[in-house]
């Protein structure tokens, strides 16, 4: 008998970053991302997001290609939000996707920086702003 303990810190984006992930749309995109996990045999752990980005914290079986899973992940969550949103039919992933294997020590610390995603680009846009007023002068 084999055993794993394979978690993963997914990340992939929308088409040119566009912000097309509203809080509506996260509504209907986490569960759909999560279903897919399920349905393929891993387990959702944590998903979160910006309005350009998702993060996933997933179990995945050591069986599953990780491209196939993220493939499948993003088709079916494009067909939801296709579905879902008339003004969003043009909705689209970029191509590629970042994908990270995790130490089980660290993962309370992955889990809340994937919690904290919206804080965190909030302070980093502030950031660049104040950067970019400096920048002018």
């Amino acid at each position: 008998m084999s055993f794993t303990r394979l978690r993963y810190h997914i990340v992939f984006a929308t088409k040119y970053r566009a912000r097309w992930i509203s809080p509506a749309v996260e509504e209907v995109l986490y569960p759909v991302l999560g279903k897919v996990i399920n349905d393929i045999g891993g387990q959702s752990i944590r998903i979160n997001g910006v309005e350009d980005h998702v993060h996933l914290v997933c179990a995945l079986p050591p069986s599953l290609c990780i491209d196939d899973s993220i493939r499948a992940m993003k088709s079916q969550s494009t067909c939801a939000i296709r579905r879902h949103f008339e003004h969003l039919s043009f909705f689209k992933w970029q191509r590629g996707f970042g994908c990270f294997t995790l130490n089980p020590v660290d993962m309370r610390g992955i889990l809340a920086y994937v919690e904290n995603q919206k804080q965190h680009h909030r302070r980093r846009d502030e950031l660049q702003a104040m950067w970019e007023r400096v920048e002018a002068r």
